[in-house]
């Protein structure tokens, strides 16, 4: 987390970041098929602390994904958190489950800030920052279906220029009555 020049950092995300590295080298290795992407995650200073497998583009899929499967077993073996998403040719490692809600509430405590927040997110890893926040918004693309997202609101990610546009125009303040803003109908209760 950054605040201002400061950064914090957990100390669970320490003691699991050799085992990145030997994740990532194991990931290079073994995927073999053409057009698989190893995406890799840095911090703020430039160390690697996770990365992604995403076979979308491969031109065998049905081997990309048993390769990938392989190294999701490997990393999951070394105690990793492989997070997968329901069907989607891809999935993320990290070194251990990451919690957007505790991420927020720990930043919003930092700066002191009460209420007024809106989160933006488009995956269920925002869900517990969805939940933390004052309103929700989900950015709903093919990869991330609305059905995936705890969010009050949401917005087609094409229309998110628009709506930060409209939200700086409204002087920062959120209104569901923005064109592009729709209520989710798996709404949940607060």
């Amino acid at each position: 987390m950054r605040v201002g020049k400061r950064v914090v950092k957990s100390e669970r995300f320490g003691h699991m970041s050799s085992n990145i590295s030997l994740s990532l080298n194991y990931a290079r290795s073994h995927i073999l098929s053409l057009g698989v992407e190893i995406e890799e995650k840095e911090d703020s200073e430039g160390h690697i602390v996770a990365f992604c497998v995403d076979w979308r583009l491969a031109e065998n899929p049905q081997a990309a994904k048993h390769e990938a499967e392989c190294v999701a077993t490997y990393c999951e073996g070394l105690g990793l958190n492989v997070i997968r998403y329901e069907t989607q040719p891809f999935f993320d490692v990290y070194p251990v489950a990451p919690d957007k809600g505790e991420a927020l509430r720990d930043m919003l405590n930092e700066m002191a800030v009460k209420n007024g927040v809106l989160y933006l997110g488009d995956s269920k890893t925002d869900n517990p920052a969805f939940r933390a926040s004052d309103v929700s918004l989900g950015v709903v693309h093919d990869e991330s279906p609305l059905r995936a997202l705890e969010c009050d609101y949401f917005v087609r990610f094409e229309a998110v220029p628009d709506f930060l546009h409209a939200l700086v125009v409204n002087d920062l303040k959120f209104t569901p009555d923005f064109p592009m803003i729709k209520t989710n109908p798996n709404r949940r209760e607060r």
